[in-house]
């Protein structure tokens, strides 16, 4: 049977066969603004999903050695996998997480031009070297030395030999990634695999306003894209409409194969989206997803960025996070 962790709010429904939640944008504001602590204890809630998540990580380590997650675009799959492995860590279960895009195949010069005219898939699973990553995964589980390799996106290309790592018994692996559930992506025996889907999960609500939760992942690109890619909110919202397709054909197929679900949203995000992406949401851009965020926009109250722990998910996307991305 399927066990589901998720981070609850409000008013619960069943929807595509998962929990969906929902909460008034009007309670939010309320409960983020009623004290100075609101956003840490939040965060306390956060964690300890996460930490039910590590234990139950932790009960089958010795059979499910190797742990798959997965998501979609900006659900936060990095910092939980972080986040899970420190839970082990502490718990003495050495843990080492990988990011699946390390092993996205470098780009050809036509083929950036295609990627720059939006003529290319980039969320296919062609673009991961599947038979390279089987090698590197069966390596690491048989405990040879392995040098994983690094994915630069500034120039879409992949060096072969960053580092060095030799997986001892006993020790966990995480691989987090889009495709980390696709068994024709990673072909590692099942019974050897600890599944994790994570995904926001909860709708924020204004009255008739319902903000789905890929508009609060796409918050989060937003972000990210502006720190870390140097693409702006109008570039990041041309890929909205690919990267949308290539969820529905390439990663929600396979969430069923997940044994734990993740619901990744904080009530505060929203409040430190406005406080950093006000501006860009108010310029001149028309696009029907930005005509529905600023629906609600005007009646989010900003909070500080101050204030969210360097440890939140929501510094994967804001930055100023303590892990190394």
């Amino acid at each position: 049977m399927t066990k589901s962790v998720e981070l609850c709010y409000n008013e619960s429904k069943k929807k595509g066969g998962g929990i969906v939640q929902k909460i008034e944008l009007e309670q939010m504001n309320r409960e983020m603004t009623a004290s100075s602590d609101a956003m840490a204890q939040a965060d306390v809630a956060w964690l300890q999903t996460i930490e039910q998540a590590a234990s139950s990580i932790r009960r089958n380590a010795q059979q499910q050695p190797i742990v798959l997650l997965s998501g979609p675009s900006g659900s936060g799959k990095t910092t939980t996998a972080f986040l899970i492995e420190r839970f082990l860590d502490r718990w003495g279960v050495e843990t080492h997480t990988i990011s699946m895009d390390h092993f996205f195949c470098s780009l050809t010069p036509q083929q950036r031009e295609l990627a720059a005219a939006g003529k290319l898939d980039l969320e296919s699973p062609a673009r991961v070297d599947a038979p390279y990553l089987n090698t590197l995964l069966r390596q690491i589980a048989e405990g040879q030395p392995t040098w994983l390799p690094h994915y630069d996106f500034r120039t879409t290309t992949r060096c072969d030999k960053w580092r060095l790592l030799t997986r001892k018994p006993g020790e966990l692996l995480i691989l987090e990634g889009i495709h980390a559930l696709n068994p024709e992506v990673v072909t590692l025996p099942e019974e050897m695999t600890e599944r994790l889907y994570v995904s926001v999960r909860t709708r924020a609500a204004d009255g008739e306003t319902v903000l789905h939760p890929s508009r609060l992942r796409l918050l989060r690109r937003m972000l990210r894209d502006k720190n870390f890619r140097h693409r702006s909110v109008a570039e990041t919202l041309v890929m909205f409409e690919h990267v949308q397709a290539g969820e529905h054909k390439y990663i929600a197929p396979y969430k069923k194969r997940a044994s734990i679900s993740i619901d990744t949203f904080l009530p505060y995000e929203l409040g430190i989206y406005k406080t950093l992406l006000d501006g860009e949401l108010e310029a001149e851009l028309s696009h029907p997803v930005l005509e529905e965020l600023r629906r609600m926009w005007d009646k989010v109250i900003p909070l500080p960025l101050e204030q969210v722990p360097s440890d939140s998910l929501v510094r994967e996307f804001a930055g100023g996070s303590t892990f190394q991305y």
